[in-house]
């Protein structure tokens, strides 16, 4: 099978070097096309152009992309492609989804929302976890695909938009957990308790798998980037979105974005989400506490 990955940011990168080695025939676009190119040469892999170049040469197309905004311009960018299926991995709002979804059909392309929870190293792996959306004639056709970059495969709904609001719901859930343990962290810290004595007491209660998987992360001095900061902040956001367009109000969503973002224009941004915890102890500094 011939598939065109577009968007070779972390997830799309760990997606290309697992596929490649699941035998696959890739093809790689970029809106860098350097990075592409780097990328191709590493893995001895064809780097397309333009998009419509990627996709006349494919099976499918995998999306990897930072946002709406990239979801809809490469979108855009497709031609009548009759028996193209374009799967969607990347985080974006149920309504962006479903207006690219009817878009690409009247362009002859069959589109599946194949959202990933864990980041780029479970997908290098092949253990990632896929929530799927679509028609299942479509998710049919890149059902190999899934089964090469995951552990479990959620089969959500044919409806588009529901497997982007779950991952929405999961992200929404992940990045506050994230957020209020590096927030109790510092409370702690503040009145002059060793963090390692907080971390010992969540591990014996039912925080302790939390505790366990992120404690050390958050701690750090530094953290491999697998997630970043500011695409964290957009979740948030994309969850607050598409939660109002149900008419409902994500209250901790949105004081928790709003922590992310200042984190992001005091230089967080491209860091890895972790940095929460920096930026909340720098803070308390900056505070004179």
């Amino acid at each position: 099978m011939r598939v065109a990955i577009l968007g070779l940011g972390l997830m799309g990168s760990a997606a290309t070097r697992r596929l490649v080695e699941s035998g696959f025939n890739v093809i790689l676009w970029n809106r860098s096309l350097e990075k592409a190119e780097a990328l191709a040469k590493d893995l001895g892999v064809e780097v397309a152009k333009s998009v419509a170049e990627a996709v006349g040469k494919v099976d499918a197309a995998l999306a990897f992309l930072a946002d709406d905004e990239a979801l809809m311009t490469v979108a855009s960018m497709i031609p009548r492609a009759d028996g193209l299926v374009f799967s969607n991995f990347s985080t974006v709002t149920p309504r962006a989804s479903v207006q690219v979804s009817e878009f690409l059909k009247a362009r002859g392309v069959c589109y599946v929302e194949t959202p990933v929870v864990g980041g780029p190293q479970v997908l290098r792996e092949g253990k990632a976890v896929i929530l799927v959306s679509g028609p299942i004639h479509c998710v049919r056709s890149v059902r190999g695909v899934l089964n090469a970059l995951a552990s479990e495969v959620f089969d959500v709904s044919e409806d588009i938009g529901k497997a982007a609001a779950l991952k929405l719901a999961y992200n929404n859930l992940l990045i506050t957990t994230v957020a209020s343990l590096a927030e109790s962290m510092v409370l702690a810290e503040s009145y002059g308790v060793n963090v390692k004595m907080f971390f010992d007491i969540l591990s014996k209660t039912m925080f302790k798998d939390i505790a366990e998987r992120y404690y050390n992360r958050l701690a750090a001095e530094d953290a491999p980037l697998g997630f970043k900061l500011a695409l964290a902040a957009k979740d948030l956001d994309y969850a607050r979105r598409a939660a109002g367009d149900k008419g409902l109000t994500l209250f901790i969503a949105s004081n928790a974005e709003q922590l992310y973002r200042i984190a992001c224009t005091m230089g967080y941004g491209d860091k890895d989400y972790s940095r929460i915890y920096m930026f909340l102890k720098k803070a308390r500094s900056y505070a004179g506490i």
